[in-house]
């Protein structure tokens, strides 16, 4: 009775990390660093804050790797998974991930991205691990691809979510598509993903970095209007788009350019279509950069033209630091940016469109100010860290 009493006196995340103490191990298939890896590691370290046994499975030795032995965290590397199907290489990365959950013995196994969910789930179930939790960041199935592959990935991911014992989407428009598989509805979980307000570097600062690092002189620097998008260079962020719509936007604005940050398979073919676009000094692939979102503020306009998407941290990490935001109606986008209010959304594919909006809002500096300032408002609000932690904490406590 005492304890009952006691524990509405507390808020959640007090009340799991002292009656709750488990076992976890993470899985993701790529080390990188994009939406899916920041989420595992601000899980991981919030659960270890919160006194669990935490440890992270992960393709390769990338920066995600690096960040969390950084911040203590156990991490075992199975160099052989990867996005793409290979038969061979998928069989030994599940021995491998079955060898670690044996070595683990978690009282949870979150998957994170298909190969690894798909893997993680099959071997936990071998297993008998008692918890078996996916998150999804995009379902793979909205990818343009042949229709023979989308049913295969659609069947696939039934399968995987049959097998885990709670399915966690990030959006109300994944919800509603998991919503409609056989046998799943009493498995989904709405928890949208959330961020602490990033530390920025002043627009001073931040210009100057970027200047620097695209080799252009400074004072040219300042006086351009910057259009910024962070992105892993693949094809379902939609980058050759914004390079098109780029073409458009620069002959009646000269003194714009667009700055790309982050890398990725898909640079040569970029690199390429700015050399047949003929902007080469208006379009600058800036390549990775640590802690990228602290240079947001040297930024006039955040894009973010994909193709596909859960709910992308970068349009959070825009909104906290008041930037005008022009971005695709995919995955979760709609639920965070309202159209002319809090950004402006366009039709993917659409190069007239995106042009159209980059020219509305080089145009209109005062409503940039408005659209930044209001989704600033909305995700600090909305979109809270502490929120998605404790609704995560409440399905691992409800398995426990």
């Amino acid at each position: 009775m005492f304890l009952c009493l006691y524990q509405e006196c507390l808020p959640k995340s007090l009340i799991f990390a002292s009656v709750y103490m488990m076992k976890i191990l993470y899985l993701i298939t790529k080390s990188n660093w994009g939406g899916a890896q920041r989420n595992v590691f601000d899980l991981a370290v919030a659960m270890k804050d919160r006194g669990h046994e935490v440890a992270v499975a992960l393709g390769g030795n990338g920066t995600l790797r690096t960040r969390l032995e950084a911040a203590g965290i156990y991490t075992h590397s199975i160099a052989a998974m990867g996005r793409d199907i290979a038969v061979g290489k998928d069989a030994g990365s599940l021995k491998e991930i079955m060898s670690v959950i044996r070595h683990r013995r978690p009282d949870i196994l979150h998957v994170h991205s298909p190969k690894a969910a798909g893997l993680g789930a099959v071997a936990g179930r071998i297993l008998g691990v008692k918890t078996i939790i996916y998150t999804v960041h995009g379902w793979t199935f909205n990818e343009n691809r042949p229709l023979h592959q989308r049913l295969a990935i659609i069947f696939f991911s039934w399968i995987t979510m049959i097998l885990c014992h709670t399915t966690i989407v990030l959006s109300e428009r994944e919800y509603a598509q998991a919503f409609n598989f056989p046998w799943i509805k009493k498995k989904l979980r709405l928890i949208p993903i959330g961020i602490k307000s990033p530390t920025f570097i002043s627009v001073d600062g931040a210009k100057q970095s970027i200047a620097k690092h695209i080799s252009m002189p400074i004072p040219e620097f300042n006086k351009k209007i910057i259009i910024g998008t962070i992105a892993e260079l693949h094809p379902n962020k939609g980058l050759p788009y914004l390079i098109n719509a780029m073409a458009t936007v620069v002959e009646q604005y000269p003194q714009t350019v667009l700055v790309i940050i982050g890398d990725g398979d898909n640079k040569a073919n970029l690199q390429m279509l700015i050399t047949e676009k003929k902007l080469e000094q208006y379009v600058f692939l800036a390549g990775y950069m640590d802690h990228a979102a602290e240079y947001l503020k040297a930024f006039s306009i955040f894009v973010l033209p994909s193709l596909k998407e859960g709910l992308p941290y970068t349009i959070l990490e825009a909104g906290h630091a008041s930037l005008p935001v022009i971005a695709t109606t995919v995955g979760g986008v709609p639920e965070i940016i309202e159209d002319m209010k809090s950004g402006v959304l366009v039709q993917p594919k659409n190069i007239r469109e995106l042009a159209h909006a980059l020219s509305f809002m080089i145009e209109h500096p005062e409503e940039r100010k408005k659209s930044g300032t209001a989704l600033k408002e909305r995700v600090s609000k909305q979109f809270s860290l502490e929120k998605m932690l404790d609704g995560v904490a409440e399905v691992y406590a409800i398995h426990s």
